[in-house]
């Protein structure tokens, strides 16, 4: 039981950066490049393209889950409820994470001519 739930709180916390990105998507439509790194003075030093930037995070933040998810069969049944506990911390993470640097991104989009 504990297992259906870790991976239904994975699942549900890993979608969370998808629904971001889908926020966000519209706002890079007409970009050619995304900002995906800022330098110590704040500005951007290191650019990918609109997909990339959309889904990486994302991406991160599935795989982890799940694997900590899968992990879960490792330890004993009393442990594995603090476990558990663990991954919504973890979801809220990587879409905080997510959400701040799309918000930054769309800041200082490079839009094509």
């Amino acid at each position: 039981m504990t297992t259906v739930i870790a991976f239904a709180l994975a699942a549900f916390f890993s979608a969370l950066p998808w629904l971001i990105s889908r926020h966000y998507a519209p706002r890079f439509e007409h970009c050619e490049r995304v900002a995906l790194n800022w330098s110590l003075n704040g500005k951007p030093d290191y650019y990918a393209s609109r997909h990339m930037a959309l889904s990486l995070t994302p991406t991160l933040a599935t795989v982890s889950l799940l694997l900590m998810a899968g992990f879960l069969a490792f330890p004993p049944p009393a442990e594995r409820l603090s476990a558990i506990a663990v991954i919504p911390v973890v979801g809220l993470v990587f879409a905080a994470i997510h959400a701040a640097h799309m918000h930054f991104a769309a800041r200082v989009a490079v839009h094509k001519d």
